[in-house]
């Protein structure tokens, strides 16, 4: 059984992109440091210390930039997995066949996706309430009833 290969993460270019752009900002930084060092007076140091601040922010831009671009991958590869959740229109009636397991400490509607593919019996809502169940916080069986 082979397993289909997935992407990487980051492209080539991304981890490049970032990498020049973090390196970009180190120099800046150094620079500012290197020409202000040589300054006696505060005034004189502003100017650098404003262009390793410019540093700075270019390195965590790129940063953020490659941490957006992360995410937006590990969404699609989400939204790939996982699919789309179902359309249900307002005009579907809820089942109202209630079903739990015979250990089960809840009980769901029969069309419930915690229920789904038990082979459960329905059982009416006073047979469940005796047992002790609670109703499912998920399909909230017996609202209407």
């Amino acid at each position: 059984m082979s397993v289909a290969a997935r992407p990487p993460l980051f492209t080539t270019a991304d981890r490049w992109r970032t990498g020049a752009l973090v390196a970009a900002g180190a120099v800046t930084i150094a620079l500012s440091w290197f020409f202000a060092a040589g300054r006696a007076d505060a005034g004189d140091q502003l100017i650098f210390v404003s262009l390793s601040l410019v540093g700075a922010l270019l390195g965590m831009a790129a940063t953020a930039g490659l941490l957006r671009r992360g995410r937006r991958t590990v969404g699609a590869r989400t939204a790939l997995l996982l699919g789309t959740a179902p359309d249900t229109p307002a005009a579907t009636l809820a089942s109202t066949d209630l079903v739990a397991g015979p250990e089960a400490k809840w009980f769901h509607r029969s069309d419930c996706l915690l229920a789904e593919g038990r082979q459960w019996s329905p059982a009416p809502l006073a047979a469940h309430r005796a047992a002790g169940r609670k109703a499912c916080p998920a399909c909230q069986p017996g609202a209407s009833q």
